[in-house]
């Protein structure tokens, strides 16, 4: 039995849809970004900055030591700032005895910026990162709050949220393009750092 061919406005409408599909496919789901930036902000003042270790407000015991690490990378290779070695920062917090960086103020900010050298302290907190399992695929899930914080004046010169979560459009239907949490989280810092530039 000959299978007669499918009419050609039926043919357009299959391209048309297979074609849509695989331009949703490549967009990565959208986070949702909050962004602060202080309105005399000058960024030729800063041009070294130490990350400071994040706070973890996950169930993933190192989240928050990886992040640190992704978001010290970046900013060296995006060439932002000149980003201290987070080996020199931790032995500096040991010796000026910080242990609670979320409570800091100005007086301790400013010592430990002379300190180390910089101009600015990169703050946060890591909020989510998950993974969830839906049928064959896994879906990352990654929140990250971020603050660049000015070590003479103690102000918060630059702040922002921001969520990378569940997959692609193809992952969800096809089981392809599968994203790890490394490498939604390297995707989701590099989001967040272009909002410096």
């Amino acid at each position: 039995m000959k299978l007669n061919p499918l009419p050609s406005a039926a043919k357009l409408l299959t391209a048309a849809a297979g074609i849509l599909l695989l331009t949703l496919g490549c967009a990565s789901t959208p986070g949702s970004n909050s962004l602060y930036v202080h309105p005399n902000a000058d960024w030729s003042n800063y041009q070294r900055v130490a990350v400071l270790p994040l706070e973890n407000y996950t169930n993933e015991r190192f989240a928050a030591e990886r992040l640190r690490e992704v978001l010290n990378v970046e900013i060296n290779a995006q060439g932002l700032f000149e980003a201290l070695e987070l080996g020199e920062v931790n032995r500096m917090l040991r010796a000026q005895m910080l242990v609670n960086l979320a409570e800091i103020g100005p007086a301790e900010t400013k010592a430990l910026g002379a300190a180390l050298g910089v101009q600015a302290l990169l703050q946060g907190s890591v909020m989510e990162f998950d993974e969830r399992r839906t049928g064959s695929v896994n879906l990352p899930d990654i929140a990250l709050s971020l603050r660049l914080v000015d070590v003479e004046t103690g102000l918060v010169i630059w702040a922002v949220t921001d969520a990378r979560a569940g997959a692609k459009l193809a992952t969800r239907l096809f089981g392809v393009g599968e994203e790890s949490r490394t490498e939604a989280s390297v995707r989701l810092v590099r989001e967040v750092l272009e909002t410096l530039e």
